[in-house]
């Protein structure tokens, strides 16, 4: 998969991103799973239990994923909150995180904790944090992510169909 050249135009304030090179550059995309779904509820209307999003909508993100995120050009984190912290393997581009632990915002933090360990290691420019929740991008932008909102990417992937 080649980045969409559209791409460069919705970033919001990624120094090292905004290059018209960039579309040969390998990127990790972290998802904020249920910002997504809210943010685009009408892409999954479908899928939605008594207008929120549930088991359904989630496992029609990932299949939309699955579908586009086949070639090693990226990678995707596709992050939930979950009681029990583990994480799904669903292809070789495509990981669900289930956060674990206990209170409210618990996959921003373990989201925030990916971000810091790829800027320690240097990395943090080739991230893109997908979410539309304005304290998590604050926070991943401060650590060097890039931050793309949630309609920007499924359109960008034609994955909002």
């Amino acid at each position: 998969m080649r980045f969409p050249a559209s791409l460069g135009n919705v970033l919001r304030d990624p120094p090292r991103l905004v290059n018209k090179k960039v579309p040969e550059q390998f990127f990790t995309f972290i998802l904020d799973g249920h910002n997504i779904l809210y943010a685009m509820r009408p892409a999954f209307l479908e899928h939605l239990v008594d207008g929120h999003p549930g088991t359904a909508a989630r496992e029609a993100l990932v299949q939309r994923l699955l579908r586009e995120f086949t070639t090693p050009d990226h990678e995707v984190l596709l992050y939930f909150d979950g009681n029990d912290a583990h994480r799904e393997s669903r292809s070789e581009r495509v990981q669900v995180i289930y956060s674990g632990g206990e209170g409210d915002q618990r996959a921003d933090r373990a989201i925030l904790r990916t971000v810091t360990e790829h800027a320690a290691s240097g990395d943090a420019a080739t991230i893109i944090v997908v979410t539309r929740d304005i304290k998590l991008a604050r926070r991943a932008r401060k650590r060097g992510a890039g931050i793309m909102a949630p309609a920007e990417f499924l359109e960008a992937w034609r994955l909002e169909k």
